[in-house]
């Protein structure tokens, strides 16, 4: 089962890909190499000092295996479905 992460600051992305990476056991170095980006660009993204470009953050993912999804947050999906419930 998988566990859906949400990322809504620089911060839980670095931290997020931070967790995988150590998780898959492998070093800075390692998924830069995988995800064909310098070693600073991991440990930037992973301290939340940098804003990489979409690209980057996808390579790395894809590199760590993981994937990318766009959701209503919380809040809308109560109000759309209470606005249901009225009509």
């Amino acid at each position: 089962m998988s566990r859906k992460e949400p990322i809504r600051s620089l911060d839980d992305l670095g931290a997020i890909i931070r967790r995988h990476r150590r998780r898959n056991k492998m070093t800075q170095a390692h998924l830069a190499s995988r995800a064909a980006v310098e070693v600073k660009q991991i440990s930037r993204i992973e301290n939340g000092v940098i804003e990489p470009k979409i690209t980057t953050v996808l390579s790395i993912l894809a590199a760590l295996d993981l994937e990318i999804f766009a959701s209503p947050q919380r809040a809308e999906e109560e109000e759309e479905s209470s606005m249901e419930d009225i009509f």
